[in-house]
């Protein structure tokens, strides 16, 4: 009884996994033996070097229910009439980096179901209207990286359904009208790095559906101002950047005034902004004019438009003045940043200082901020004004700014800076002052701070020897309890006597010489004064480098901080040395006494 028991308990357990075994290598069985098969579904051919003689017996053996077909990085030159037609499943065909040259005529007959076709990086140079005969299906084709050099009418007419379409980095001269008729439903088109010129008329029409339009990298400098971009009614996105266009007047009069949000026109020559040309388009919030050589903005440029963010840094403007942004109602980010502005008149920014958030004017040619430049401001958060030759701040200048957060004034002119001028900012978290002649920080006493602030500054080396440095700091009178002093050899392969050295100072002391270094040697010195609060952070440090040594001069020592060292001056070696030998020679005789 109880073998039969067992025995009605045992068998269907086997029979179970047969069965799961049987399902689990079925497909391995229909797999072709170059290609991994995951199930009878999915098949992966890649880098698997299929030639041209190989490729029929490979798709023979692939199983007509795939869905997924991979012969990436291949040896595969061309494509036979028909050569899918056994795999009427198929939705993915990937035939990524071959060496494909032609597109024959009915070559994917068949493959009505097919969603994704992948063509890049292969040798295509030309497209006729029977290309992509039967594609009906197809939803993203990728000619990435080919030797297409032109598109003729309707050559993606059969691709009724295509939504994505990418063209970029081929050698495509022109764009012909009427080159896209018919794919109605495409809503992305890149055709960045190409050769292209010029943009006529006509030539993106029937692309009623297109929101994202990239045309970046060519060498574009003529735009038709007449109906170049007609039909686009739904694109939000018009990418120009790095071509050689010197005007933005095709932007106006056209369809997408009430669906487009972002254009980049970044890295072209672009030399003036006129009036009449943004303001046009409704929606526009993202617009970047970066690397290109303004010098003119005219007034209300960006009046009554929904803008968040403009960048207009690395071009020649030399001033701001208060016409520019007048009318700008909503800007949150506004990059200034490497032009030539040496003046920003009051009230400037008036037009959005409610909504400013972040502001960059570094790398310019202020020398003096004055309170008309920041009045009202009171949600800024990021202002950065490094690298201009400002000396001075006048009083309550930040006065406004109640949400600053970071002010950066790093690598200008300042010598001495009072807490008083940039008073304010009650919760300012970050200051930079890296790169000043700063000799004096006045007023900065933390003797009841609740919160964090980290202030970063420079020392200044005084003197340098072959083996010492002598710094001083700027910020000398607080509420400090010590000093601390770090040393850091930085000099790449070399076998510095002091590669890491800390000490602590004295809380009076402002100048510290450091010696016994390294000859021709690159150290990181940082002094830091140390708070009863923990949440003071003050950074003062300086690069310095050590001189040759002289000739002579052929001493180690290892001791690496005067004053807080036992080692001996060279002339107490030399003196040791010296007893030593005459104890030696000395032996002998007491020995004979």
């Amino acid at each position: 009884k109880q073998w039969k028991m067992n025995l009605v308990c045992t068998v269907p357990s086997i029979l179970c996994i047969l069965l799961v075994h049987m399902a689990s290598t079925l497909p391995v069985s229909k797999c072709p033996s170059v290609c991994q098969c995951s199930s009878e579904y999915y098949v992966y051919c890649q880098s698997s070097d299929i030639g041209d003689d190989q490729l029929a017996g490979v798709i023979r053996a692939v199983p007509s229910t795939a869905v997924l077909l991979d012969l990436s990085f291949n040896r595969i030159t061309r494509l036979d009439r028909e050569a899918f037609r056994t795999l009427p499943q198929l939705k993915i065909l990937n035939l990524d980096s071959n060496h494909i040259k032609e597109l024959v005529e009915g070559v994917f007959t068949g493959l009505g179901k097919l969603e994704e076709l992948n063509l890049r990086g292969n040798k295509v140079s030309t497209l006729s209207n029977t290309s992509f005969y039967g594609l009906t299906s197809l939803k993203e084709l990728h000619l990435f990286g080919n030797d297409i050099t032109s598109l003729p009418p309707s050559v993606f007419q059969n691709l009724s359904s295509l939504e994505k379409l990418h063209l970029q980095r081929n050698a495509i001269i022109e764009l012909l009208p009427w080159s896209f008729i018919g794919l109605g439903r495409l809503q992305r088109l890149n055709l960045s790095r190409n050769l292209l010129k010029s943009i006529s008329r006509n030539t993106f029409s029937g692309l009623i559906s297109l929101k994202r339009l990239s045309l970046s990298g060519n060498s574009i400098s003529e735009i038709s101002s007449v109906d170049a971009f007609k039909s686009l009614a739904n694109l939000e996105e018009l990418l120009l950047q790095d071509n050689e266009i010197d005007n933005v007047l095709f932007m106006f009069g056209n369809d997408f005034y009430s669906s487009l949000n972002m254009v980049s026109l970044s890295g072209n020559k672009i030399t003036s902004i006129p009036s009449h040309v943004f303001p046009n388009i409704l929606n526009l919030k993202r617009i970047d004019l970066s690397f290109n050589s303004i010098r003119h903005i005219g007034g209300q440029s960006f009046r009554n438009l929904y803008l968040e963010t403009l960048h207009l840094h690395d071009n020649n403007l030399t001033e701001v003045s208060r016409e520019m942004f007048d009318g700008a109602r909503r800007i949150s980010e506004l990059d200034l940043s490497r032009n030539r502005i040496d003046d920003v008149s009051t009230g400037a920014f008036d037009s959005f200082r409610e909504t400013l958030l972040s502001l960059d004017l570094h790398s310019n040619q202020l020398t003096l901020v004055h309170p008309g430049m920041f009045r009202g401001m009171r949600r800024l958060r990021l202002c950065n004004m490094a690298a201009n030759v400002i000396s001075g701040i006048e009083q309550d200048s930040f006065k406004d700014l109640e949400k600053l957060e970071e002010l950066n004034l790093s690598g200008n002119k300042f010598t001495t800076l009072s807490a008083d001028s940039i008073s304010g900012p009650v919760g300012l978290r970050k200051l930079y002052l890296v790169c000043n002649p700063m000799r004096k920080l006045v007023g900065f006493v933390f003797d009841d701070v609740a919160d964090k602030i980290f202030i970063e500054t420079n020392s200044t080396m005084l003197q340098s020897t072959s083996d010492s440095v002598t710094v001083t700091w700027p910020y000398m009178e607080g509420s400090q309890l010590y000093w601390t002093l770090s040393v850091t050899c930085i000099t790449m392969g070399s076998s510095c006597w002091v590669p890491a050295y800390d000490a602590i100072l004295r809380p009076y002391v402002t100048q510290v010489t450091i010696r016994d270094l390294a000859p021709n040697a690159d150290y990181f010195v940082c002094v830091r004064p140390v708070f009863l609060s923990t949440e003071v952070n003050v950074s003062q440090c300086v690069h310095v480098r050590t001189q040759q040594p002289p000739p002579s001069n052929l001493h180690q020592t290892t001791a690496p901080y005067d004053g807080a060292r036992n080692s001996a001056h060279p002339f107490t070696t030399s003196l040791f040395h010296t007893i030593f030998t005459l104890l030696l020679l000395t032996a002998p005789l007491r020995c004979l006494k």
